[in-house]
C-alpha cells in the first residue's frame, strides 16, 4: 500500500512538473510575443488617437478663425446700424425744424407780405388815380401814364399769386411730420436690430470661449497621450522582464517537482 502511494505521488509530481514546465515555457514563448503585439497595438491605437486629436485641434482652430471673422463682421454691422440710428436721431430735429419753417414761419411771412402788399396796393391805387388825373387834364402827355395793368392791380395779382402757397406749405409740413414719425419708428426698429446684432455677437463670443476651452482640453489630452506613449515601452519592458523571471522561476519549481517525483519512483 505504501509502495503504491509513493508510486502514485511520484507520478503526480512528475506530471505536475511536466505540465508546469510546459505552462512556464508557454508563458515565456507565447506571453512575450503577446506582450510585444499588445505594445504595438496600443502604440498604434494611441497614434491614431493622437492624429484624431490633431484633426480635432485643427477643426477647432478653423472654427475659432471663422467665428473671429464673423465677430468682426457682426461688429461692423452693429456699428453701422447704430451709426444709422444716430444719423436718424440727428436728422429728426432738422426735419422738425424744416417742418416748423415750412408750415409756420414761411406761411406767417407770406401772410405778412400779403398785408404789406395790401397797404402798397392802396398806396398804388392813390398813385394811379393821381397820375391818371394828371394825365387826363393834360399836364402830362396822354401816353405818359397809361399802363395796361395799373400798379395797384399788379400788386393785387402778386398778392393773389401768394394765396395758394400757405396751404401748400402746410401740406408739406404735414408730410414732413409723417416722415418724421416714420423715421422715428425706423430709428426704434434700427435700435432693436442693433440690440439683436449685439446679442448675436455675444453668442459668438460665448462660442469662442467654449472653443478655447475645448482647445485647452485637446492640448492637455495630447500631452497626456504623449506621456502615455513614452511610458508604454518602459511598462511593457518591465512586464516582459517580470514575465520572463516568473516563467523561469515557475519552470525551476516544476523541475524541482519533477526531480522529486523521479526520485520517489527510483526509490521504489
Amino acid at each position: 500500500m505504501k509502495r503504491f502511494f509513493k508510486r502514485t505521488l511520484g507520478l503526480l509530481l512528475i506530471s505536475a512538473g511536466i505540465a508546469g514546465l510546459i505552462i512556464s515555457l508557454a508563458g515565456l514563448f507565447i506571453g512575450l510575443p503577446a506582450l510585444s503585439a499588445a505594445e504595438e497595438a496600443l502604440l498604434r491605437r494611441t497614434g491614431d488617437l493622437d492624429q484624431a486629436l490633431i484633426a480635432a485641434a485643427d477643426g477647432l482652430t478653423v472654427a475659432d478663425a471663422s467665428l473671429s471673422s464673423a465677430t468682426e463682421t457682426i461688429n461692423a454691422v452693429e456699428t453701422t446700424v447704430r451709426s444709422s440710428r444716430q444719423a436718424l436721431s440727428d436728422t429728426l430735429p432738422a426735419i422738425n425744424r424744416i417742418g416748423t419753417l415750412v408750415g409756420v414761419e414761411i406761411p406767417r411771412t407770406i401772410r405778412s407780405t400779403q398785408r404789406t402788399l395790401a397797404s402798397a396796393r392802396e398806396t398804388a391805387r392813390v398813385a394811379d388815380a393821381v397820375l391818371g388825373a394828371i394825365s387826363r387834364i393834360g399836364l402830362l402827355d396822354a401816353n405818359t401814364y397809361n399802363p395796361d395793368i395799373p400798379l395797384n392791380q399788379a400788386i393785387q395779382q402778386v398778392s393773389d399769386s401768394l394765396d395758394p402757397l400757405p396751404a401748400s406749405l402746410i401740406d408739406a409740413r404735414d408730410r414732413l411730420i409723417v416722415t418724421s414719425a416714420n423715421l422715428r419708428q425706423i430709428g426704434a426698429n434700427t435700435e432693436a436690430v442693433a440690440d439683436g446684432v449685439a446679442e448675436i455677437n455675444a453668442s459668438f463670443r460665448d462660442a469662442r470661449q467654449v472653443i478655447n476651452r475645448y482647445q485647452a482640453l485637446v492640448t492637455d489630452l495630447r500631452a497626456d497621450l504623449a506621456a502615455l506613449r513614452a511610458a508604454l515601452p518602459v511598462w511593457f519592458s518591465i512586464a516582459r522582464i517580470v514575465l520572463a523571471i516568473l516563467s523561469v522561476w515557475f519552470a525551476l519549481v516544476q523541475i524541482v517537482l519533477f526531480a522529486q517525483g523521479l526520485t520517489m519512483l527510483r526509490q521504489l
